[in-house]
């Protein structure tokens, strides 16, 4: 099949799989190489939960690279900076009192997407307000990006679904644009982007949305997130990475599930449709 053959049927892989998803599904496929894109309601706001963490990392190396923020530093954890829901961090410390350098707050952030690291790393660079003027400098349309996970645990204790303005959000399509700069160092210099990658790629959580759709053994550096159920849907499962493919060739990937009824494996396996997918297009 030739390449004009198989990039046609990933375009009505992905519209299908979209149109039957079990809730909103959002979708942005970009090639590195080519700045090709493929995209299913690539415009519309969706919630990030823990997709936000992303930025808040680019915002942490990128200050570094300036030497205006120190990875170095240590950071301490009282009991009033434990964070509900996922926190290893505050399920080793329940009482506080240690402390860790912001780039070991960054490597809990990614890998095990910490909440306690989280805010403790947004706190140090400014809080929400920073990420977001990072993003607006650096012309990535499409975020909003106004709340720590406290301010997210607070809102799912309220039944403050997205829709009533709870989460912070953005488009498939400023997602893909997001990592699109981190694969072309647009925002970080190569040790800091190559750091950044790697940690990616070494997410323990996610392993079953867009990851198990590609091959065991394939590269790929992302940061899934999933955020409370109200009234029985789910607000958001999500996933967006980079795939690098054998021959070198980059593939973004995003998928951001929204408003969805369907218990957990289900909507994970519908992010894995979409890998299933993009591989199938780029790596025949």
């Amino acid at each position: 099949m030739s390449e004009t053959a198989r990039f046609a049927r990933l375009r009505r892989d992905l519209a299908g799989i979209s149109a039957r998803a079990p809730g909103r599904l959002g979708i942005a496929v970009v090639d590195v190489r080519q700045y090709s894109r493929f995209t299913a309601r690539g415009d519309e706001a969706f919630p990030l939960a823990s997709v936000a963490k992303v930025p808040i990392a680019l915002v942490a190396y990128r200050r570094a690279d300036q030497r205006t923020f120190d990875l170095d530093e240590r950071v301490e954890i009282g009991t009033s900076d434990l964070r509900h829901g996922v926190s290893p961090i505050a399920a080793a410390h329940p009482h506080g009192g240690v402390s860790y350098t912001n780039a070991e707050l960054l490597r809990a952030m990614l890998i095990d997407s910490d909440n306690t690291a989280s805010d403790a790393l947004l706190r140090e660079l400014g809080g929400p307000g920073a990420v977001d003027a990072f993003l607006t400098k650096a012309n990535v349309a499409g975020f909003d990006i106004r709340k720590s996970e406290a301010d997210l645990y607070a809102d799912a204790a309220a039944d403050l679904t997205f829709a009533r303005g709870g989460d912070n959000s953005a488009t498939p399509n400023a997602v893909a644009n997001l990592l699109l700069g981190l694969a072309t160092q647009e925002f970080t210099h190569l040790d800091s982007t190559n750091e950044l990658l790697q940690l990616l790629s070494e997410t323990r959580t996610g392993e079953h949305g867009l990851r198990a759709g590609f091959p065991a053994d394939a590269d790929f550096a992302h940061k899934s997130g999933t955020s409370a159920t109200f009234g029985g849907a789910t607000d958001a499962t999500n996933d967006a990475g980079i795939l690098t493919l054998a021959d070198g060739r980059r593939v973004i990937v995003v998928a951001l599930l929204g408003e969805s009824r369907a218990d957990l494996a289900t909507r994970e396996a519908t992010l894995a449709g979409v890998a299933r997918a993009v591989y199938r297009a780029y790596a025949p």
